[in-house]
């Protein structure tokens, strides 16, 4: 796991809003998304491995925490936790999430997977053998649920391809669950003082909504993102500036 950037990144981008400014961003997600109600974000879990002493959720991890065990959702975590080893691989390396909301709206219950991007490439991601047949089983499947044709889902892509995998198998255990992709604009300008001076270093920023719209166009033409498929991904754009 890659260490948090000071003062730039989707990592760090995030943990400003959700400290500095979550208000705003509830207000944002409230306002341009279908997640409409009240979001309750899931502390992160502790890793003392890293310099901010702080990890992302790992596999099915956010499943044990105290806000997702409090909720109507805990009878089923077991079986949750049981089914996914069935549905998912244990081998190669366990997905990660930025964030997990629990979204609640009208007495209904939903779990948001969050992920936060900040520069171009965090599109693009490291795949898993497509050799993988418990992984290209769960693809499979998710395709037919969302009625996307069939497409190789081991490409450059695999990411979304794994989210949207994780919201069929609990869609399948009758537990709403959507995505939210949070892209930062302007978000990834190394800065650093020398003295007094700020100096600005690497920018790798996007500096306007319609470049994330582009890529984002593009990723869902190789995944085949289907119209039942995108009421399932939520997106807001935010500038850090």
């Amino acid at each position: 796991m890659a260490e948090m950037g000071l003062g730039y990144g989707s990592e760090y981008q995030l943990l400003r809003y959700l400290g500095h400014h979550r208000n705003e961003l509830n207000d944002i997600i409230n306002k341009t998304t279908r997640l409409q109600g009240q979001l309750i974000w899931l502390d992160y879990p502790k890793n003392i491995k890293r310099l901010s002493l702080d990890g992302e959720y790992v596999g099915m991890d956010f499943l044990r925490d105290p806000v997702i065990t409090n909720s109507s959702l805990a009878t089923n975590i077991k079986t949750l936790l049981r089914d996914w080893k069935d549905y998912w691989s244990t081998q190669g390396t366990p997905p990660n999430w930025d964030g997990v909301i629990l979204h609640t709206n009208k007495n209904e219950i939903e779990l948001v997977i969050v992920e936060a991007k900040a520069h171009i490439k965090e599109i693009k991601s490291k795949t898993e053998s497509s050799s993988n047949k418990r992984i290209q089983e769960a693809f499979n499947n998710t395709q037919v649920s969302l009625n996307i044709s069939n497409r190789n889902w081991f490409g450059k892509h695999y990411q979304l391809a794994t989210r949207l995998a994780l919201v069929n198998f609990f869609r399948k255990h009758n537990i709403n669950a959507s995505l939210l992709y949070i892209y930062f604009i302007n978000g990834y300008e190394k800065r650093q003082l020398l003295g007094k001076i700020k100096v600005l270093g690497t920018n790798k920023s996007v500096k306007d909504q319609s470049d994330w719209e582009k890529v984002v166009e593009e990723e869902y033409a190789d995944l085949g993102i289907s119209e039942q498929a995108k009421k399932y991904i939520s997106n807001v754009f935010i500038d850090c500036k």
